[in-house]
């Protein structure tokens, strides 16, 4: 967590420390970002810096938390949903959502794909491993609202679902992690519909459709 220090800074300067440090751990991943660029990005001397944030990795949290808080909040949780129908409508919504705010935000989009690749290498950094946490109690969370309008089966252990889904999802920003360059405005609903396919394949109960 941040120094206390840093909470009672004005909003645009964390922004701008924020931003320096996503736009280096988004370019370079964790193991090669550079404190000392991103101080030099914000702006600020390193004794200031040491004086917001333990060392790299307690920014590096920082970091990621403000991103999943802020892509939480574009994106959102499909709870407009009421039946099974219109439940795969709003996971499809939410998935375009989610690639709209990352066209629209490079660099929480390259943040975001830095992390792909990160767990793609298998790197067990403490932050990474909390956010699959997170990761996995939203997942289980629109599993159950799934479950509970018929759109997702209950012939499966739950945990099984959910494991199955983050999966999925996990070989999805991969993919996108690779073909981000492809990825424009016209193509976000109907990569959204593909993404989202797959877990319906997987997650429907049988004779759904």
């Amino acid at each position: 967590m941040p120094l206390p220090r840093f909470q009672k800074l004005d909003e645009p300067r964390k922004k701008t420390i924020l931003d320096a440090a996503a736009e280096e751990f988004g370019e370079r991943g964790f193991e090669q970002a550079s404190y000392n660029r991103i101080i030099e990005r914000a702006g600020i001397s390193k004794g200031a810096m040491y004086y917001y944030f333990s060392d790299k990795d307690d920014l590096y949290r920082t970091v990621l938390d403000h991103a999943l808080a802020h892509w939480l909040l574009q994106v959102g949780f499909p709870f407009e949903a009421d039946d099974a129908a219109s439940f795969w409508n709003a996971c499809e919504a939410m998935y375009a959502r989610s690639l709209r705010f990352m066209l629209e935000d490079p660099k929480n989009a390259a943040l975001c794909l830095s992390v792909a690749q990160a767990r793609e290498r298998l790197e067990g950094h403490p932050v990474l491993l909390m956010l699959n946490e997170r990761m996995m109690e939203w997942t289980g969370a629109l599993v159950s609202q799934g479950q509970a309008l018929g759109a997702v089966r209950e012939d499966l252990p739950t945990d099984l679902i959910v494991h199955a889904a983050l999966a999925l999802m996990d070989a999805g920003d991969r993919w996108l992690a690779s073909h981000w360059s492809e990825i424009t405005a016209d193509a976000v609903d109907d990569t959204a519909s593909k993404m989202v396919d797959l877990f319906r394949r997987v997650g429907e109960p049988e004779g759904a459709r």
